[in-house]
């Protein structure tokens, strides 16, 4: 961990920690959660949960309202979590404007200062690789230097809450479909896959990286 250094971004604020396999900067918690996580199932760290490319605007929390409406741009989509669609966006199919701004470092994306959403590869050379900790379940996660919760998913059919304090999904960066890639860890099993089975229209939890 980087001692007395906080960062506050949205409302929330977050401490950092480095890796002790790539030297890069993570936030030490998810987005919007409350403190760093003291067990797997610790709810006060479980944060926010994202729509895939979407703004800081009302959606992310759990609680928020949903609509059947969808969005026809990414900047201007309400504060509603938006359900009954595989994506909650129509105007970008490819994903490249969502991308880009969950790119962002200027601290205007969801991401504080100096940070962004991380890449598959980036979650995968620090949990999911040889030469590092490969991970193999939820215990794993929790116990790497970036502890990492069991949060659960929202769902986008729905927005009902599933897996809460069984299954960690982390949203990526990466998008080449409607199944967007995530970073999946579960009781007995860890996934790193480009297409997962995660819609643009699933709501996620958020770890935010130091380019």
């Amino acid at each position: 961990m980087i001692e007395d250094e906080e960062i506050t971004h949205n409302g929330s604020v977050y401490g950092m920690v480095v890796s002790p396999y790539t030297g890069r900067i993570w936030l030490d918690r998810n987005l919007g959660a409350m403190r760093v996580c003291r067990s797997f199932d610790d709810v006060l760290c479980y944060g926010d949960y994202y729509q895939w490319g979407r703004n800081y605007d009302g959606h992310q929390r759990k609680e928020s309202l949903t609509t059947r409406t969808q969005a026809g741009d990414i900047n201007h989509a309400g504060s509603s979590f938006i359900i009954g669609h595989a994506d909650w966006e129509s105007s970008d199919p490819s994903g490249d404007k969502r991308s880009s701004n969950w790119a962002k470092t200027d601290g205007t994306s969801i991401c504080p200062l100096g940070f962004r959403v991380p890449t598959l590869e980036e979650f995968k050379a620090e949990l999911y690789n040889e030469k590092t900790l490969k991970i193999k379940n939820r215990e794993d996660a929790f116990r790497s230097f970036l502890a990492l919760p069991s949060a659960g998913l929202r769902v986008g059919s729905g927005g009902n809450m599933r897996h809460v304090g069984v299954t960690g999904y982390m949203r990526t960066l990466s998008s080449g479909s409607l199944f967007v890639s995530s970073f999946l860890f579960g009781e007995t099993e860890v996934e790193a896959s480009k297409d997962s089975n995660n819609l643009r229209a699933v709501a996620l939890s958020v770890r935010c990286i130091k380019p």
